[in-house]
């Protein structure tokens, strides 16, 4: 291994490795068990169809404006490749690995200019890529692999040497395609053109951020054409980013400012420990990766022009799911690797709290690792999620005619499953950071409007249950229970009230 890594294999070996280990990681769950995923599948569907960039499973089949285009035209190319859903599933596992061991072998290659030790880059990397979030992202089908691939593409071209017109066009495609996976590759938009201009290169930056705008155009276009086109009440799922910020208001945009949105990392890294000693350890935690990213500064600028817009972008963003932060846990390691040698070198002073914050982190986060990879922890949240819709989804393909419409969470899987449109069943707005239920009567009267005949659940418990309980007092006629399971999903005829 020691004389592949000389030789300079080592970024191939570690894409390889994740590669591997991606598909290991890879689940039985049914698509569409984090909503996300059963959606960008369903536009994928829609694609290979031949029906356009819609929503599918959606009544009337609206426009898809939330969700960029670039994952579901992959998937779609592979479905018309094996149109048989659920099997071509396996198809989109392997894509989704392929595209995260990539992803690996570009950041350790572009690692090489932080001159750090070539075992520290490796491991951080490599255990940041195969860190137990990332094996549940790349378990099920999200963006994020394919976007970490392009992002990563961009910054290791534009951070190379000698970077002419075409190289700079190169890291433009590349960020426009990132942004056209997941809108928050805008801050790649930012990030390559800016360090181009700091570095001197100005044609360099004209051309990066050209060429990116270029790529990116068709996205922008079709939302300006299009976004008007989503019902007002779907449009916190459903609905441009803009509509979702307005939602929010420039008072739930700032409430971001309290850096909530690096909790993903202190709670993966930090143990249990009393308030006051975990404030302090998270702080010597975020402490290290600013000094990496000062030790790293002239080597990977790009990637650090890159960092700050996409970080500051997620902490003002009104809803931050962990997996915005999880993805970038490689470059974090590699940052966070950087600090604590760089510390090491200021003598005891600075050795005492590296090796004080490696032993915490090795019990905060090294011990769940294991657990997580010997037990497949990570993916039990899927399987489990899984579990009620199954019995769901047979008992709505077996209990409902064709041409029923459901009202139900997950509603892209129930599409996908089952064949049968589907509506959500939770119609909320955002109230600042918060999400604020439309309440009964405008869900009702939604539901009537859309023609939903059926209302189903995977668990009786969840949002819909004061709609459920409501509906159910408005006259036995307007829920009718086709089936339940105690503490688990149910299905009922709905009928409009008279």
């Amino acid at each position: 291994m020691s004389r592949a890594l000389a030789r300079g294999h080592g970024p191939a070996i570690a894409g390889l490795v994740v590669f591997a280990v991606a598909l290991w990681a890879q689940t039985g769950a049914m698509v569409g068990v984090f909503y996300d995923d059963g959606i960008y599948v369903a536009i994928a569907k829609a694609l290979a169809e031949g029906r356009g960039l819609v929503s599918l499973h959606l009544p009337g089949a609206p426009p898809a404006v939330h969700y960029p285009p670039l994952y579901p035209v992959v998937l779609a190319g592979l479905w018309r490749l094996w149109p048989a859903f659920p099997a071509n599933v396996v198809l989109f596992q392997l894509f989704d690995a392929a595209a995260l061991g990539a992803a690996a072998w570009i950041m350790v290659h572009h690692a090489r200019r932080t001159a750090l030790p070539p075992l520290a880059r490796y491991l951080a990397l490599t255990i940041g890529v195969t860190a137990f979030p990332m094996l549940t992202l790349v378990g099920v089908r999200f963006s994020e692999p394919l976007f970490l691939v392009l992002l990563a593409g961009a910054v290791c071209v534009a951070d190379g040497d000698d970077v002419g017109r075409g190289k700079a066009a190169a890291a433009g495609v590349l960020a426009g395609l990132a942004t056209l996976t997941r809108s928050i590759g805008i801050a790649a938009i930012v990030g390559i053109p800016l360090a181009f201009w700091l570095r001197g290169r100005r044609r360099a930056a004209g051309v990066a951020l050209g060429v990116a705008l270029a790529v990116s155009a068709p996205w922008w276009l079709w939302l300006a054409a299009h976004g008007d086109g989503i019902d007002p009440l779907l449009a916190s799922n459903y609905g441009t980013y803009t509509q979702y910020a307005g939602q929010a208001g420039v008072v739930g945009l700032l409430a971001g400012l309290d850096f909530t949105s690096l909790q993903p990392f202190s709670r993966l890294l930090v143990p249990a420990l009393p308030t006051p000693i975990w404030l302090a350890v998270t702080a010597m935690v975020f402490g290290t990766v600013v000094v990496g990213a000062v030790t790293l500064a002239r080597r990977v600028p790009t990637l650090l022009l890159v960092l700050v817009p996409y970080v500051g972008m997620v902490t003002l963003w009104p809803f931050t799911p962990d997996r915005f932060m999880w993805i970038l846990l490689p470059w974090m390691a590699l940052l966070a690797t950087a600090g604590s040698l760089r510390a090491w070198q200021w003598g005891w002073w600075g050795r005492i709290p590296v090796l004080v914050l490696t032993m915490i982190v090795v019990v905060g986060f090294g011990w769940r690792q294991v657990v997580s990879v010997m037990d497949r922890q990570f993916a039990m949240t899927a399987d489990r999620a899984s579990r009620p819709f199954a019995l769901l989804t047979a008992g709505i393909r077996t209990g409902t005619p064709e041409n029923a419409i459901i009202a139900s969470d997950g509603e892209a899987m129930i599409y996908l499953y089952t064949g049968r449109s589907a509506v959500p069943l939770f119609l909320f707005k955002l109230d600042g950071r918060r999400m604020r239920s439309f309440g009964a009567d405008t869900t009702q009267h939604y539901l009537c409007r859309q023609g939903v005949t059926h209302v189903a659940t995977s668990w009786l418990g969840g949002d819909a249950l004061p709609l459920l309980d409501t509906l159910r007092t408005r006259g036995d006629s307007v829920l009718t229970p086709l089936f339940t399971v105690a503490d688990g999903p149910a299905l009922y005829r709905f009928r409009c009230p008279r």
